[in-house]
C-alpha cells in the first residue's frame, strides 16, 4: 500500500508549511488526485485515519480527495476524450492509442486551517 508512503510524504511537507506560517493545526488536507495515477483514493482515507494520529497537528483533521478525470488524445483521430469512461478506447475511432493529458497528477492542492476569532 503505497498510499502510506505518500501520506506519510504529505504530513511532512504540511508539517514544514505550518512551521513556517506559526500554524498550530489543520483542519483539513485536500489532495488533488488523477485518474490515470496508481493511486486509490479509498485507501489514502483510510491511511489517513491511521496516520493523521501521528501528528499533532493533524490529529482530528480531514482529509478531501477530489479526483481530477484522465484525458486522452488519441494518436489515430486527435480526439479528446476522458479515458476511463471510455475503457481507454477512442469514442471516436475505437483506437487504445492515446496520449494521456490530464490526470496524472498528485498534489496538495489546500491546506485548510480554522481562522481565530
Amino acid at each position: 500500500m503505497h498510499e502510506l508512503t505518500l501520506l506519510y510524504g504529505v504530513a511532512d511537507r504540511v508539517r514544514k508549511v505550518c512551521e513556517e506560517n506559526d500554524i498550530p493545526h489543520v483542519d483539513a488536507i485536500v489532495l488533488e488526485v488523477g485518474e490515470a495515477t496508481a493511486i486509490i483514493p479509498d485507501f489514502l482515507k483510510d491511511g489517513y485515519e491511521i496516520i493523521s494520529d501521528d501528528y499533532d497537528f493533524l490529529r482530528g483533521s480531514e482529509l478531501i480527495v477530489d479526483t481530477i478525470k484522465a484525458i486522452g488524445r488519441c494518436r489515430k483521430c486527435g480526439c479528446v476524450y476522458p479515458i476511463v469512461e471510455n475503457k481507454g478506447h477512442c469514442p471516436e475511432c475505437d483506437s487504445f492509442d492515446k496520449d494521456v493529458i490530464e490526470g496524472t497528477d498528485f498534489l496538495i492542492k489546500e491546506v485548510r486551517v480554522m481562522e481565530d476569532d
